[in-house]
């Protein structure tokens, strides 16, 4: 017979031996409060979430209201008037043609639609053959069966590989370490969008539907950034092979690189983006997709139906928060007010590239990775089970900073850190980041020591 669980401890979390690494109780502007009263800097805006950070005005007012108003809508056959503002707003701010939403309760439900959707259009262009995603390797675009085929995040795919799909992937670009087709560091030929045409030939392009991708790479690329010239070239290949192009915007939407969408930085219009995360700042589980019309259109025009859905799909009370948060959004300008600012950032996360453990410095907007190495000449990632990120994020948290600990850049293995502040935070905090988490950094160093070079 088991002893049950002391109260408390009955919240089943992934690590299932440590348990939290802190319980937050309160939020106050950039800052976290500990249950032991202890105040934490926000570094990651949660996980890209929290994007205006804990002091949004309006918006638990405007969720209430719409609770107390109404509070559930089938969406499968009803709409409501904040589910109809938000997709107008959503629409809004994405590439001309894009102006078709669907919504969804986060991002691993957002790209599994976006993925159903591009089946369900190829099935009405009478092509039910191409069914297949590409992805990029590494990747991260969720955690359902398809979302986990799509993307390439070794450690959270091991487990399930017998479940997954027989998608295949192709190398994503890498400036800091050069790739498969670029050896060396820095120099970019683009054969790393070239090797999506040699997939496409190699597999079938009739039996792809998509080709799915992070404009600025976000959990398993540790904010890696693209040549100029890439998304252009993938853009015109999927062109050519009559492939979607899907941008997985999860963590980039809603201006945290500078543009209200990441890919805008490249002057290219995907088939498909994909948002959650910075959409509701955390107040509400939300994300979805915004489809060209054409793709609609075929749908509408054929069997017109989009044979899909979850229970919470277009929630009320989640549509209203969003509706707030971008109001907000556009309030302060966010898409400027980080295009004016990143720099500020990138200058003080950048005196962090000679501290101890740190290999390489980069991103877009408010999108920051830090990855580390043991050795910073050979650019050699530390062994997995050193859990290097797990244990400079915990070092972070006992200076007072959070930040967002991932790996998997390293051809499935090495550490990075994310540090995303929130799209309203004061310069003056970027400095503070830069040298709470300098310490944390310095501290690791000196238990496992490193890097050398």
């Amino acid at each position: 017979m088991t002893t049950p669980r002391a109260t408390g401890h009955r919240l089943m979390m992934p690590d299932l031996v440590r348990g939290p690494a802190a319980t937050f109780v309160e939020g106050r502007g950039d800052t976290l409060i500990t249950s032991d009263g202890r105040a934490v800097i926000d570094g990651a805006s949660g996980i890209g979430v929290t994007c205006l950070g804990y002091d949004v005005p309006g918006v638990a007012e405007r969720m209430a209201e719409q609770a107390a108003r109404l509070q559930f809508a089938h969406a499968m056959r009803f709409d409501t008037p904040p589910a109809q503002e938000l997709a107008d707003r959503v629409a809004g701010h994405a590439p001309d043609g894009l102006d078709s939403v669907f919504l969804v309760s986060g991002g691993s439900e957002a790209v599994e639609s976006a993925i159903k959707f591009a089946r369900q259009y190829w099935i009405e262009r009478d092509r039910p053959g191409k069914w297949r995603v590409i992805g990029r390797w590494p990747s991260f675009h969720g955690s359902t069966i398809a979302t986990l085929s799509a993307g390439w995040h070794q450690a959270r795919r091991a487990k399930h590989t017998p479940l997954l799909l027989d998608f295949p992937h192709i190398e994503a670009p890498n400036l800091y370490r050069g790739c498969g087709h670029c050896r060396r560091a820095g120099h970019c030929t683009l054969g790393c969008a070239d090797e999506l045409e040699r997939v496409l030939i190699r597999e079938g392009a009739e039996t792809i539907s998509a080709f799915i991708a992070e404009p600025v790479a976000g959990a398993a690329g540790g904010a890696a950034t693209p040549e100029e010239g890439y998304f252009a070239r993938i853009r015109e290949i999927c062109d050519r092979y009559q492939v979607l192009l899907i941008a997985d915007e999860v963590i980039t939407g809603f201006a945290r690189t500078g543009r209200w969408f990441a890919i805008d930085h490249w002057d290219v219009v995907p088939d498909m983006i994909v948002f959650a995360k910075g959409i509701s700042a955390g107040f509400a589980p939300l994300g979805g997709f915004v489809a060209r019309t054409e793709l609609v259109e075929q749908c509408s025009q054929g069997s017109g139906r989009f044979e899909h859905n979850f229970t919470m799909v277009g929630h009320p009370v989640a549509c209203a928060a969003g509706c707030a948060v971008l109001e907000e959004l556009e309030r302060i300008d966010a898409p400027a007010r980080v295009a004016r600012d990143e720099q500020e950032l990138f200058a003080a996360l950048g005196q962090l590239s000679t501290a101890p453990l740190v290999g390489d410095v980069r991103g877009k907007g408010f999108l920051a990775g830090i990855e580390l190495v043991a050795d910073r000449d050979a650019k050699t990632p530390f062994a997995p089970h050193q859990a290097v990120a797990e244990r400079v994020a915990d070092a972070a948290l006992a200076e007072g900073l959070l930040v967002y600990p991932c790996g998997g850049s390293a051809d499935g293995s090495g550490d990075h850190l994310l540090i995303m502040p929130a799209l309203n935070m004061a310069t003056a905090r970027f400095a503070e980041i830069a040298e709470l988490l300098g310490r944390a950094l310095a501290a690791v160093g000196v238990e496992i020591g490193g890097p050398t070079g």
